[in-house]
């Protein structure tokens, strides 16, 4: 019998019978849906596109999260590194220690910067990070002891070049000939490297590891960068690491991610993208209202016909199906048409980088990113059939009420 009600609706749809006034609402039906589906498409898209790239970039200078110890230094890193990289899903772990400073360049016209300082292992470090994809002239695994790595804009501000020397003042003090007073550290500059975001190439330098455990007289690093298989990766990564240090107990050792950190801007990104389709959905449901005053007209129209189709056999509740699936048949259409247009409009959007951003909005995405998700699609299509259902039902039950003898005896 379902086929028999696809059939009828199908045929009411497609007749010419019907009135050009008719013919037109259900026509801006439609692209009224499928405008609605391909906006909240594209928005969707738009806003997975920023909060990737976001990501992206903040995980450039650092690994995807960092395991460190609730005292301070780590008691044993050999065991900590062994530990960490057996669990699964690890792909690389380093040692680590941050430290702050003020560098000044030999030049005395160059102002004093601010920086941090992080002290890398060079030989495992590239694995964690990919600020150091640009490093030039020589790859990080080549850093000596006594090296400096500065970012291109801070070089430039400082009117650095490689090979000059540099003194770091950092901020731990000892005693001198005039008291207490920072413990001041030469380096020589060996590379630069550039990442696009302001934070790193302006505020960031990288050392040796050995020499900042010289400067605090330890053996032993500060933290353990480790990189999973993906960002998405981390939420099931960093607390098997945890359990491994911890040996499944709640132990000294803790992780954190620039997620944490950043958490107030994540969670902003994703009430917006909630937001924007929230309000784009109604473009969905005012087309809605369109399909329950085509099916009104239709029942009016129809009237004589539903009569005879009632008097032959067939049941209420196969009218109200008929009607139920014209409307839903009207809305996927829509839906089509704006799926249609919206899935090839983003990846050619994203894959080309069609849409360039100033470079005074963003210093690290020079582009509108379009990232599409398949479980966004698939709310997005199963969204407009479930309204233009419900708007349905109404006209539907409305039709399922004829009279079969009063719609014969009026005609």
């Amino acid at each position: 019998m379902k086929a028999f009600e696809a059939f009828v609706a199908e045929r009411y749809l497609k007749t010419r019978r019907k009135g050009a006034f008719v013919r037109t609402l259900t026509r801006y039906a439609r692209w009224g849906i499928g405008l609605g589906v391909f906006v909240l498409v594209v928005v969707q898209a738009l806003m997975n596109g920023f909060k990737e790239e976001i990501q992206a970039n903040l995980f450039t200078a650092t690994g995807h999260f960092t395991v460190a110890f609730f005292t301070g230094d780590l008691p044993d890193t050999p065991m900590a590194l062994n530990a960490i990289r057996a669990t699964p899903g690890v792909v690389a772990a380093s040692p680590m220690r941050f430290e702050r400073g003020l560098l000044k360049s030999s030049n005395s016209a160059a102002p004093v910067e601010a920086v941090m300082v992080k002290a890398i292992d060079p030989a495992t470090a590239h694995g964690t990070s990919s600020i150091f994809d640009s490093l030039q002239p020589r790859p990080v695994e080549q850093l000596q002891e006594g090296e400096l790595l500065v970012g291109r804009e801070l070089a430039k501000s400082v009117g650095l070049r490689q090979g000059d020397n540099v003194g770091i003042a950092f901020m731990r003090v000892e005693l001198g000939l005039s008291g207490l007073q920072p413990r001041m550290v030469a380096f020589k500059v060996a590379g630069l490297f550039e990442s696009h975001i302001s934070e790193y190439d302006q505020r960031w330098v990288f050392i040796h590891l050995k020499d900042a455990q010289r400067l605090a007289q330890t053996d032993q690093a500060e933290f353990i960068e480790v990189r999973a298989t993906s960002i998405d990766a981390i939420e099931t990564v960093k607390p098997a690491a945890l359990r491994t240090l911890n040996r499944d107990a709640k132990g000294p050792y803790l992780a954190t991610d620039l997620r944490d950190a950043n958490r107030a801007l994540f969670s902003a990104l994703k009430f917006q993208k909630l937001l924007f389709a929230i309000i784009l959905a109604f473009i969905v449901v005012l087309a809605a209202f369109n399909i329950v005053a085509i099916l009104v007209l239709f029942i009016t129209e129809k009237r004589r016909d539903l009569g005879v189709l009632l008097a032959l056999g067939a049941t209420p509740r196969q009218i109200q199906h008929i009607f139920e699936l014209q409307g839903v048949r009207i809305c996927a259409v829509g839906t089509a048409w704006g799926m249609g247009l919206a899935v090839p409009a983003c990846w050619i959007a994203d894959h080309w980088k069609l849409v360039k951003l100033p470079p005074a909005l963003y210093d690290f995405i020079t582009y509108v990113p379009f990232k599409l998700s398949i479980l966004d699609l698939a709310m997005v299509a199963v969204f407009p059939l479930l309204v233009a259902w419900a708007a349905s039902r109404y006209p539907a039950r409305r039709a399922a009420e004829v009279n079969p003898v009063d719609a014969l005896r009026a005609e």
